[in-house]
């Protein structure tokens, strides 16, 4: 997988908790993050632990700016924006409660939850498309470390690929705000390290 590298570890990185309504739809909506979340941030940043530069750890980000600050402070300044790493454009549902949506276009959704659009918006395949084009385009950097910060369900994505893992299933994986994914990859061989780690994280 990995053409001349012999290790890498990837760390896919969610963003701290937005400050928005609770049960609100905010797929690709850019929302603020609470105030405060720099303290997480700076406790997440010591656990990886990584000097960031060309050789040793790349940065990648999605553009949106709950994922672009948290980038910013972990990464010194060195992470690359991708719009590939945005989250879902959820359509119509977007900046609407959760129990506000209709239960039937819920169902819908449920009913084929890979490719299903009742939202008007982007499918689950969609973004495994992006996310995995992305994903091959870069993962041959020269670097010992990468590090992706975006959305949960990019992640969840990110995962269930890299495991060969149902996507349809993708739903049962839980990353939390601020976890860390971790994975180490050598050649063709993908080993799943930690899953949602956030023990940096105060209660």
């Amino acid at each position: 997988m990995f053409a001349g590298i012999l290790f890498v570890k990837l760390f896919l990185v969610r963003h701290p908790r937005p400050d928005v309504q609770k049960g609100l739809c905010y797929g690709d909506m850019d929302v603020p993050l609470v105030q405060g979340w720099e303290e997480g941030a700076k406790a997440l940043k010591e656990s990886l632990s990584l000097s960031f530069d060309a050789v040793s750890t790349i940065g990648y980000h999605s553009p949106l700016s709950r994922a672009a600050q948290l980038a910013e402070f972990v990464c010194d300044g060195r992470s690359q924006s991708v719009d590939a790493l945005k989250e879902l454009d959820f359509g119509d549902w977007e900046g609407v409660c959760w129990q506000d949506i209709p239960k039937a276009e819920i169902d819908l959704w449920a009913d084929d939850i890979v490719y299903a659009t009742p939202y008007n918006g982007e499918s689950l395949q969609a973004v495994a498309d992006r996310v995995w084009q992305w994903w091959l385009s870069v993962k041959d950097s020269p670097a010992d470390n990468v590090v992706v910060v975006a959305h949960s369900g990019v992640i969840k994505v990110f995962v269930s690929l890299l495991c060969q893992w149902p996507l349809a299933q993708c739903h049962r994986i839980n990353v939390g705000f601020s976890s860390v994914t971790e994975f180490s990859i050598q050649g063709d061989f993908v080993s799943l390290t930690r899953l949602g780690a956030g023990d940096w994280v105060s209660a």
